[in-house]
């Protein structure tokens, strides 16, 4: 329970410092910003200052607290709905609360991750409207979307190297 506590602290925190990151770069931005970028890197959409910053806002809140809320609730599906190896192990009653405890955790863990790419795609978007021209070179997108990728390799390796095992 208490690493549980842990990880819902560091996602609070990771919360709070990417809505005062976007709030307080919002200034960077221009009033028309551009938003969506073609494969060369130019814009070729956009949004309003305030419209850029309130989606990302929403959007950093609405998808990190549906993902936490899924892996919160998930006990509540019933077994069939919970894919893990040796299922019959793992949800047995004696290990059932320690499975789900678990899981929530990863869910903590993937939200922040979450969280961390929203934060580099705000970032890219405000090197790109600082440039002139503005564009977005194909390394940031690389070096952001990598990054995420990579974790999420890391994430999954962790859930499942957890279940793969059964203890003797």
């Amino acid at each position: 329970m208490k690493s549980a506590r842990v990880a819902l602290i560091i996602l609070a925190l990771l919360w709070g410092a990417f809505a005062i990151y976007v709030w307080l770069t919002s200034a960077q931005l221009p009033a028309r910003v551009a938003t969506h970028f073609g494969a060369n890197g130019e814009p070729n959409d956009g949004m309003t200052r305030a419209g850029h910053v309130q989606f990302t806002l929403l959007f950093g809140l609405a998808v990190p607290a549906f993902i936490v809320g899924l892996f919160a609730t998930m006990r509540h599906f019933g077994d069939r709905w919970v894919n893990l190896p040796h299922q019959d192990y793992w949800l047995a009653p004696e290990r059932r609360q320690e499975t789900f405890a678990f899981l929530t955790r990863q869910g903590f863990w993937f939200a922040g991750l979450f969280i961390a790419f929203l934060a580099g795609i705000h970032h890219s978007i405000l090197a790109a409207n600082a440039r002139t021209p503005v564009t977005l070179p194909a390394s940031d997108v690389v070096w952001i979307a990598g990054g995420f990728l990579v974790a999420i390799f890391v994430w999954a390796a962790i859930l499942i190297g957890r279940f793969s095992r059964r203890p003797a």
